[in-house]
């Protein structure tokens, strides 16, 4: 594949929703895409790692950074798995084998092939601080669009239950990560509050 080709399919990005807001009722035009997800969590990544830092926890934030970029490549060709249906899938390694599938074929022939895969690779297996500093903006940033979709009104159960499930899935890293936890009672505080 020609670089060129990467950036064609990871355009695509731009142009495919996140799945699981259009389950919790939010109308198709105002659910975020793949890629403004992609940008918050990389934004978040950022200034997350600065914040270690200052808080004397080492990082390697160029790694994190790189993570964050690739780590939902894959949905350029698979399209995005809404976090209500995950549950359905026969085990949590069904889903990354469609994707680690999918972005062998993304990046088939590029020479920086295995550094991308290893990077998806990481992220998936959570063990690094990088790696975990990258699920929690993932997961944060799904509060932060939360908190903007009840700010405009949605008060649907789908997006209470998706709150309920995210916050769950935020705890270890909360553990962790002190500042994650003190993001999660801020956004709930948000959440709770929006009119």
């Amino acid at each position: 594949m020609k670089l060129q080709e990467l950036f064609e399919r990871i355009n695509n990005l731009k142009s495919i929703p996140r799945t699981g807001w259009l389950l919790c009722n939010v109308p198709l035009g105002e659910v975020e895409d793949v890629a403004q997800h992609t940008f918050d969590v990389v934004a978040m990544t950022l200034v997350l790692s600065d914040e270690l830092e200052r808080r004397k926890i080492k990082i390697d934030q160029k790694r994190a950074l790189s993570i964050a970029v690739v780590h939902d490549w894959a949905e350029a060709l698979v399209g995005d798995f809404p976090y209500p249906a995950l549950k359905h899938l026969e085990s949590g390694e069904t889903k990354k084998r469609i994707e680690r599938n999918a972005l062998n074929d993304l990046l088939s022939d590029l020479p920086m092939k295995e550094r991308y895969l290893g990077l998806w690779q990481e992220y998936n297996e959570k063990r690094t601080l990088e790696a975990k500093l990258v699920h929690a903006a993932d997961y944060l940033s799904m509060l932060v669009q939360a908190v903007k979709y009840r700010e405009r009104g949605n008060r649907s159960r789908g997006l209470d239950e998706l709150w309920h499930a995210v916050c769950k899935d935020l705890k270890p890293y909360a553990r962790e990560l002190p500042v994650v936890k003190e993001l999660i009672t801020e956004l709930q505080k948000h959440y709770s509050g929006a009119p």
